[in-house]
């Protein structure tokens, strides 16, 4: 079985709207924003939180580290099944039960803290499995957002519902901090997972409003996988792409599993301040999504993607080397503007550069590429507890420039 997009007529009957917010002119995409957005609040209350609980019982920025690769190591196998999942069945329905299995998953490592961790192990094998989960969501999430709108809006529409995500998300890391210090952590994990719960269902409903079709197909889940990872090996572009991203989120994207240890050891705040120095991250973010909505369908994509790469190390390998809070809370602002504009323009040329059929499959290929994040947690968590966290940060900065550096060297890129 395949979905279809949707169908032309009820897109090509729109007078194509203009301006940064264009695709919110569709009534489709407006739904699908929403229930991507109340995803993002559940997805920070959970990083959050699990950060913080394992760093104040164990006293290990490594293990801190850990909760973020245990999370993300589990999209190596299982991102390219969500991607192919996406091309094959109902999205809102995929949105709905990975909802449901994070609820149970949350409620599980609530139930952990709530009795006192004394087996770790424990806690990683549940955050593993809530890795899972986000390997069928994000490709879902995605599939929808494109296919609300025009092909020449996609841009326009991955950075509209980038921005909604992020901005709720610097609210939700606000809250979850002071959730955090005045409910406690069981608390802060139920309410996260109530959020992929009702995110879900609002899914459903939105997925209902695309007018999705599913057709037979003879290939099994299996088949396809394989096919459409060797589709897009073979294609030049998108394993740039994905080569990008495989090496920015190792050296990256890594720094918010070390956020907990840079907020204690090195700016000396609580997790109150925590909570507002990832809530700075969360707008910097939204700044960054809404630059891409102004620029609209912008013609150099390729160099554009470049140049966020560089920006992006910079502002990495300088906002925590001060040791001053308020300098910090500034400049990781520019780390969560060139993280999310970095993720944005890869969504969108991904989408851009694979056959319509192919559009979930693609995303799970990135998904895929992105599970490799988990050695930058580990090896930062590591290279932090040895010789500190701004250290180790300088040098994951300094790799993800070069990497902009290196990829201006790409004629494929720069054409893009």
């Amino acid at each position: 079985m395949v979905i279809s997009d949707v169908r032309k007529s009820s897109l090509t009957t729109y007078k194509r709207p203009r301006g940064p917010l264009a695709a919110l002119a569709f009534g489709k995409f407006r739904r699908i924003w929403v229930a991507s957005v109340i995803f993002s609040l559940g997805n920070w209350g959970e990083r959050l939180a699990t950060g913080w609980w394992i760093l104040s019982e164990t006293e290990s920025v490594f293990l801190a580290a850990a909760t973020f690769a245990a999370r993300q190591a589990p999209q190596l196998i299982f991102a390219p099944i969500g991607g192919t999942a996406a091309d094959r069945f109902s999205r809102g329905k995929i949105m709905l039960l990975s909802g449901f299995y994070k609820l149970a998953v949350l409620s599980a490592l609530a139930l952990i803290a709530l009795s006192g961790l004394e087996q770790v192990w424990l806690a990683f094998i549940l955050l593993a499995l809530s890795g899972i989960g986000h390997s069928f969501e994000l490709p879902a999430v995605q599939g929808m957002v494109t296919s609300s709108v025009p092909k020449k809006m996609r841009m326009n529409a991955v950075a509209v519902q980038s921005t909604g995500m992020r901005t709720i998300g610097a609210l939700g890391a606000l809250a979850a901090g002071y959730a955090i210090a005045m409910l406690g952590i069981p608390a802060t994990l139920i309410a996260s997972g109530i959020c992929f719960t009702g995110g879900g269902f609002l899914a459903v409903y939105a997925n209902r409003g695309l007018r999705v079709s599913v057709n037979r197909r003879s290939k099994s889940v299996v088949s396809d996988t394989l096919d459409g990872l060797k589709l897009m090996a073979n294609m030049p572009v998108v394993r740039l792409i994905l080569i990008a991203a495989v090496v920015v989120e190792i050296f990256g994207f890594a720094y918010g599993s070390v956020m907990p240890a840079v907020a204690e050891r090195v700016l000396s705040v609580d997790e109150k301040g925590l909570g507002t120095l990832t809530m700075m991250a969360g707008l910097g973010s939204m700044c960054g999504t809404i630059f891409l909505m102004f620029l609209g369908n912008f013609g150099r994509k390729g160099l554009l993607l470049l140049g966020i790469v560089i920006t992006y190390g910079i502002f990495l390998s300088t906002f925590s080397v001060f040791g001053s809070y308020a300098i910090a809370l500034v400049l990781i602002m520019g780390v969560g503007a060139s993280a999310a504009a970095f993720d944005a323009m890869q969504w969108t040329l991904l989408q851009l550069n694979v056959p319509e059929e192919m559009r979930g499959r693609a995303v799970g290929a990135w998904v895929f590429a992105i599970g490799f994040g988990w050695i930058g947690h580990i090896g930062l968590g590591a290279i932090g507890e040895q010789i500190g966290v701004q250290w180790a940060l300088a040098v994951a900065g300094l790799v993800v420039i070069l990497t902009g550096l290196v990829g201006l060297m790409s004629r494929s890129l720069r054409r893009l």
